[in-house]
């Protein structure tokens, strides 16, 4: 299976977005997806070492491991994305 990184959906960093929590470019892209969804975030900084290269958006990673309705779904669930359960509370949001 391709190993989807986060380097192939980074965007230019916009304003009000912090530096912490991070991932890097090399990061998997389900890393980062637990990284905002423990941290309720809909975006995160990429950076490689002090330097910030951009950011990524949930709706972005969601959508390029094949996730994207989830979004939309309703109410609490689990999904597993390479054999780690994750889990996505859309709820309030």
């Amino acid at each position: 299976m391709k190993r989807l990184a986060v380097e192939a959906i980074i965007i230019p960093i916009a304003d009000g977005v912090a530096l912490k929590p991070c991932v890097g470019p090399e990061d998997r892209i389900t890393e980062a997806l637990e990284v905002m969804l423990k941290n309720d975030l809909k975006r995160i900084a990429v950076t490689r070492g002090k330097k910030v290269l951009g950011m990524i958006r949930l709706e972005d990673a969601l959508k390029q491991v094949g996730l994207e309705g989830d979004l939309k779904s309703k109410g609490s669930r689990s999904v597993v994305i390479h054999g780690r359960r994750i889990m996505v509370d859309e709820r309030g949001t």
